[in-house]
C-alpha cells in the first residue's frame, strides 16, 4: 500500500515537469519589472525633475502680468486740503499690464537649468538602477522556485527508493529470512524520507510566497529553465570591473549629480553679479490720489538691481555649494569602491561555483555507483542493510548539494551581469511603456543605458 501511494505521488511530481513550459524568464522579468511600485515609483520622481527642467527654463523667458481693480478711495492731503479745503471720496478704478524680460542674472537661469538637467539625468540612471535591482530579484525568485522544485521531485525519488527497500525487508521478515531490526531500521529511515519530502514541500511553498511578492503574481505550475549566454560574460574580472564602472547606473548616477552640485556652485555664484531686466509697464487708472478723472501712463526702462551687501549670506552660501559638491565627489568615489567590491564578489562566486559544479558531479556519480553496488551485494548477502541505507542517504545529499550549486551558479551569472549595470538589457526589458504612461508625448523619454552621458536636449 506504501508502495502504490508513493508511486503514484512520485508519477504526478516528474509528470509535471515533462509538460511544456509556459513562461520564460524575459517576460517575467519585464512584467514584474513594469508592474513594479517601486519602479514606477522611480518614475514617477523623475518626471517630477523633468518638469522641474520645464520650470527653470521659464527663467529665460518674458513674464507678463495684468492687474484690475474697482473700489472705494478716501484721500486728504495737502492737494486736497488747497483744492476743496479738505478730504476727497472717489470711486477709484485700476487697469495695467506689465512685462518683464530677464537680460542678465549671473547666469543663475542657465546654471538652474543645467542643475536640474543633470538631476533628470541622474533621475534616469536611478530608474534604470532600481529596474536592475527589481530583475535581478525577480530572477532570484524565479530560479529559487526552479531550484526547490528540483529538490522536492528529488525528495520524492529518494523517498520512492526507500519504498522499494523498505517492501523488499517487510517481505523478507514476513517469509522469515529477514530480522526485525532490520525491518525497524528500515522504517525508521521511510520516516526520514517522509520528513525530507515535507520540508523540501515546504520550502517550495516559500520560494513561491517569494516570488508572488517579487513578480506580483503566483509562480506557475512549470517554470523553464533559462539558457544563459555565457559569451555575455567577460573574460576575467579586470575585464568585469571595467565593464561596471564604464555602464554601471549607480555610478553614472554618482556622476549625475557631481555635475548638479557643480552647476548649483554656479548658481549660488550668481548671487555676486548684478541683475538687468528690461520692463515695461501700462497703467490705466481714474480717479487716484483724491484726484478725479483719468490717469494713465506708460514706462518702459532698463533696470539694473545690486546687492551692495547681504550680511555675508551669499558668500556663505558659495561656501556652502563648494562643499556639496565634495560630499558628491566622495560619495561618487565611495560608489566607485561599492561597485568594484560587487563586481569583484560576484566574479569569486561565478568562478569558484563553476568549478566546484565539476567536482559536485563527480560526488553524484561516484556515490551513484556506490548505491547501485551496493543494492546488488545486498541482495546477495554482502551489504548489510545498514550500509544500503547510509549510501542512499549520500546519494540524496550529494544530488542537493549539486542542484543547488547549480542554480548558485546560474544566479552568479545574473549577479555578475547586474553588477556591471547589463541586466536589463541582456533580458530585453524596455522601460519605455513606464515612460509613454507617465506624462505625454516623447518629452519623457528614458535615456538608454549606453547614451546616459549625453546632455538632455531641452525642448
Amino acid at each position: 500500500m506504501i508502495l502504490k501511494r508513493t508511486l503514484l505521488a512520485f508519477a504526478v511530481v516528474i509528470g509535471s515537469v515533462q509538460n511544456v513550459y509556459a513562461n520564460q524568464l524575459e517576460e517575467v522579468v519585464t512584467g514584474a519589472v513594469l508592474s513594479s511600485p517601486e519602479v514606477k515609483r522611480s518614475m514617477d520622481a523623475r518626471n517630477a525633475v523633468f518638469e522641474e527642467v520645464r520650470q527653470a527654463r521659464g527663467g529665460f523667458y518674458p513674464k507678463i502680468d495684468i492687474a484690475a481693480g474697482v473700489g472705494y478711495e478716501w484721500t486728504k492731503n495737502t492737494a486736497t486740503i488747497n483744492a476743496i479745503g479738505g478730504d476727497v471720496e472717489l470711486k477709484r478704478r485700476e487697469a495695467s499690464i506689465s512685462l518683464r524680460q530677464m537680460l542678465f542674472d549671473g547666469f543663475l537661469t542657465g546654471n538652474e537649468v543645467d542643475r536640474h538637467a543633470f538631476r533628470l539625468e541622474a533621475g534616469n540612471h536611478r530608474l534604470r538602477e532600481v529596474a536592475e535591482e527589481k530583475a535581478l530579484a525577480t530572477t532570484r525568485a524565479y530560479i529559487e522556485v526552479i531550484k526547490r522544485n528540483e529538490l522536492r521531485n528529488q525528495a520524492n525519488v529518494t523517498l520512492f527508493n526507500h519504498v522499494k527497500v523498505y517492501e523488499q525487508i517487510r517481505k523478507r521478515s514476513e517469509s522469515g529470512l529477514g530480522t526485525r531490526a532490520s525491518l525497524q531500521q528500515a522504517k525508521g529511515r521511510l520516516a526520514l524520507a517522509e520528513v525530507n519530502v515535507l520540508s523540501a514541500e515546504n520550502n517550495m511553498r516559500d520560494a513561491q510566497a517569494s516570488y508572488l511578492r517579487v513578480v506580483g503574481q503566483k509562480a506557475p505550475e512549470e517554470l523553464e529553465v533559462p539558457e544563459f549566454n555565457i559569451e555575455s560574460l567577460p573574460e576575467n574580472e579586470e575585464t568585469s570591473i571595467k565593464r561596471a564602472i564604464a555602464n554601471h547606473p549607480t555610478l553614472k548616477l554618482a556622476q549625475a549629480d557631481v555635475q548638479a552640485a557643480e552647476a548649483q556652485y554656479g548658481s549660488a555664484r550668481s548671487l555676486l553679479y548684478p541683475k538687468l531686466n528690461f520692463e515695461v509697464d501700462r497703467n490705466w487708472n481714474s480717479n487716484i490720489d483724491g484726484v478725479e478723472g483719468d490717469n494713465e501712463d506708460l514706462t518702459a526702462m532698463f533696470r539694473v538691481r545690486y546687492n551692495l551687501y547681504n550680511g555675508g549670506s551669499d558668500k556663505a552660501r558659495i561656501r556652502q555649494t563648494r562643499h556639496q559638491i565634495n560630499e558628491a565627489k566622495d560619495i561618487q568615489s565611495n560608489a566607485e569602491r561599492q561597485a568594484v567590491e560587487s563586481v569583484g564578489l560576484s566574479w569569486n562566486a561565478y568562478e569558484i561555483l563553476g568549478r566546484q559544479l565539476v567536482f559536485f558531479r563527480q560526488h553524484v556519480d561516484s556515490s551513484t555507483q556506490t548505491r547501485d553496488s551496493y543494492l546488488k551485494q545486498f541482495n546477495i548477502g554482502q551489504r548489510s542493510l545498514l550500509d544500503l541505507l547510509d549510501t542512499e542517504n549520500e546519494v540524496f545529499s550529494s544530488k542537493n548539494s549539486m542542484i543547488a550549486a547549480k542554480y548558485d551558479y546560474l544566479i552568479a551569472q545574473y549577479r555578475l551581469l547586474n553588477g556591471m549595470g547589463e541586466m536589463l538589457e541582456l533580458l530585453k526589458v524596455d522601460l519605455e511603456p513606464l515612460a509613454s504612461t507617465s506624462l505625454e508625448g516623447d518629452d519623457t523619454r528614458v535615456i538608454p543605458p549606453r547614451d546616459a552621458e549625453k546632455k538632455l536636449l531641452y525642448r
